[in-house]
């Protein structure tokens, strides 16, 4: 074991110290400083395990709709290839993400740091692997459904596509996370992959809405650092953040008054209309994340608009087919949420914040302006010490200068 497993080359204050393209050169070539046991935890922060609920419930959504009853091993193993789905498309995300990340949340780029580049990558391709193997236990036809899924969950991250740096195309592909789940669910159910019907489709349809509905609130927080990065989303087309919000809110309220329509269609059951009682609190969020100022305050509101979105589908899933298989998939959610929860297991927190960092800083350079009584504080890192970072840090552009600002990397692929 080298001395990294200890003594890692770069501290987060320090870390937090250098300039956007030095975190990203730091990650690209320094070594691995995490223990093994250290690496595994940081690996399921990058991963995010409470993101998969809205996945996890959208499966099942689809199984129901399929005609799946009870329980059974076709329904528990398509909930874990679920969970390794979402797992994998984070992992991926954060590996070509490091531009914008460097700026929005420079905690997390330190966690890639500590953990190692190349292990994010390796821990993705490992779960991709196993998604495949568990497919095949549904045959010939799921295994290319569940393959033509983890294609776009590639490239949504990846070149040539990279589907995320394209508006449009980046809220379909990132609703994937819930109409393929959807899909995968409805052909796990016992009559196998065939078409949807009638009714399958329309929540097909829903399950698209839901989450570009739910995709153009997420990049909400990162409307700074997306657009310094030089990063098209659904929030940066507008000239201004207030704009893409109030985008956001119009198409927030109208999934959560979907079920009404699906229930005149009948594509839902009645009960179903009690979750519209969650419109008016899906407003509020709207509206808190619209006052947000910062990307902390702003990731507060999506960590509860997270919450809030799985109540909702939740509540649609239990109402419209009531059953073990309804109740198992919302307490296997209400576990990775909730656990995940006490146990820290994310990167999008408040620590992890490009304001959190400017302040650990400022306080930093209190310390190193000297002590009341005249002593020296604690000296700056040395940066020639530190993988990957040059002693010189190249001098800042000038406020007045028009250079342009450098485009997001486009990441080829592991």
């Amino acid at each position: 074991m080298t001395q990294y497993a200890t003594e890692p080359p770069l501290g987060m204050t320090d870390f937090a110290s250098l300039t956007p393209d030095e975190r990203i050169r730091a990650v690209r070539t320094a070594p691995a400083s995490a223990g093994a046991g250290e690496t595994v935890r940081i690996l399921l922060m990058l991963a995010r395990p409470r993101t998969c609920v809205p996945s996890l419930l959208a499966f099942t959504l689809g199984w129901s709709s399929a005609g799946g009853t009870g329980v059974s091993w076709q329904l528990f193993v398509g909930l874990l290839n679920t969970v390794l789905f979402v797992l994998v498309a984070n992992l991926y995300n954060t590996h070509t993400d490091l531009e914008e990340d460097s700026r929005n949340l420079p905690g997390r780029v330190w966690l890639v740091l500590r953990a190692g580049d190349r292990k994010v990558v390796l821990a993705a391709h490992a779960m991709s692997l196993t998604i495949l193997l568990l497919s095949v236990l549904y045959g010939w036809q799921y295994l290319i459904a569940a393959a033509l899924a983890l294609l776009g969950t590639h490239q949504y991250s990846y070149a040539p596509l990279r589907l995320k740096a394209r508006p449009v195309a980046g809220l379909l592909a990132f609703s994937l996370a819930t109409f393929g789940s959807f899909l995968l669910g409805y052909f796990a159910a016992p009559d196998g992959v065939r078409l949807p019907d009638a009714d399958g489709w329309q929540l097909f349809a829903f399950a698209v809405l839901w989450f570009v509905a739910k995709g153009t609130v997420k990049n909400l927080p990162d409307y700074d650092g997306d657009k310094e990065a030089g990063l098209r989303t659904s929030a940066t087309v507008f000239a201004e953040r207030a704009t893409a919000a109030r985008v956001a809110t119009v198409l927030t309220m109208l999934v959560y008054l979907a079920p009404a329509v699906l229930v005149a269609t009948g594509a839902l059951t009645r009960w179903t209309l009690l979750a519209l009682l969650w419109t008016a609190a899906a407003y509020v969020q709207c509206r808190a994340m619209a006052l947000a100022t910062d990307v902390r305050s702003a990731n507060q509101v999506l960590k509860r608009d997270m919450t809030l979105s799985s109540l909702f589908l939740a509540t649609v899933v239990v109402l419209n087919a009531p059953g073990w298989a309804a109740v198992s998939t919302v307490a296997l959610g209400a576990v990775l949420m909730v656990g995940s929860d006490l146990v820290a297991l994310d990167s999008r927190r408040d620590e992890d914040s490009a304001e959190k960092e400017e302040e650990k800083e400022k306080e930093k350079e209190k310390e190193e302006a000297g002590a009341p009584d005249g002593t020296a504080g604690p000296a700056a890192p040395d940066r020639a010490t530190v993988p990957g970072v040059p002693a010189q840090r190249t001098p800042a552009t000038p406020k007045n200068s028009t250079a342009p600002t450098p485009a997001a990397s486009s990441v080829t692929g592991p």
